[in-house]
């Protein structure tokens, strides 16, 4: 979850300029074991062009931790060993969209969902890739798929703990993001293709479980809550976020460890 969070602070900062972000991950689960992975990332043209050419190599260019996440064919190759056992790239397609947005979208194919070790919304953060890979794995057998999210990292009793930020102070400062992250969204979900015939995870709609949904433009409409995010996120683990945040319009965090989806 840590990364997670690490990922948005980086999207941040990236777009100080006014601009765009949205990254989608979606496993799809067949009946017979197998899956694909679907990793969509769009960029608006400010944050494109920053990416651009030698720009994206330049380690002043704050942009430059996101470009993991527009991977050539050769980067998604190098992802797809990272995936686990057998995994392979499907699909590696160019997208441009009429409003300006563009980016990729990377098509994995899973031969066999128990060999996936999959982490989410990547990145080269300095700060992130200082953590060990903690990635979700999968069970499957008769036609129920059970989902490992990774234990949280064990939190340091001797930390000192943050200063409270005045809610002023907070206000203001969300009120100079708010340009630089508005359309900004980060999605993780979870399919079944021949539909979902039950679930015990907590956002579960029609043949789609959500297991991670950032959607900054609702969150900014409610400052006090966008803040608390910002300010406590990376510090929580899963489940204290899926509580702190519950029944909040704009994020959804699955809570539990452990979940199980029986596919029709």
């Amino acid at each position: 979850m840590k990364r997670i969070f690490s990922l948005i602070t980086l999207a941040a900062v990236a777009l100080g300029l006014t601009s765009c972000f949205e990254a989608k991950s979606v496993v799809t689960v067949n009946k017979d074991g197998s899956a694909t992975v679907e990793e969509t990332t769009l960029l608006g043209a400010q944050l494109k062009a920053m990416l651009g050419g030698a720009g994206a190599n330049d380690p002043g260019n704050p942009a430059a931790g996101l470009k993991e996440m527009v991977p050539d064919k050769a980067k998604a190759e190098e992802r797809a060993k990272e995936l686990g056992e057998g995994v392979t790239v499907k699909s590696h397609e160019e997208v441009t969209l009429p409003d300006g947005r563009g980016g990729v979208k990377v098509t994995y194919a899973v031969p066999d969902i128990n060999k996936l070790k999959y982490s989410p919304l990547t990145s080269k953060n300095p700060e992130s890739s200082k953590e060990p890979q903690r990635p979700m794995t999968f069970k499957f057998e008769g036609g129920t798929l059970t989902v490992i999210s990774p234990d949280d990292k064990p939190k340091n009793p001797d930390a000192p703990k943050k200063p409270q930020i005045p809610k002023e102070q907070m206000a203001a400062q969300v009120a100079m993001m708010k340009p630089m992250v508005a359309g900004m969204r980060m999605t993780v979900e979870l399919k079944g293709a021949s539909g979902i015939a039950s679930s015990d995870a907590t956002h579960v709609n029609g043949d789609t479980v959500t297991f991670f949904d950032v959607e900054f433009d609702k969150l900014l409409e409610k400052p006090e809550v966008f803040g608390e995010m910002m300010e406590s996120g990376d510090n929580l683990t899963q489940a204290e976020v899926a509580e702190k945040f519950k029944g909040v319009n704009g994020i959804k965090v699955e809570g539990k460890k452990t979940f199980k989806v029986v596919l029709k």
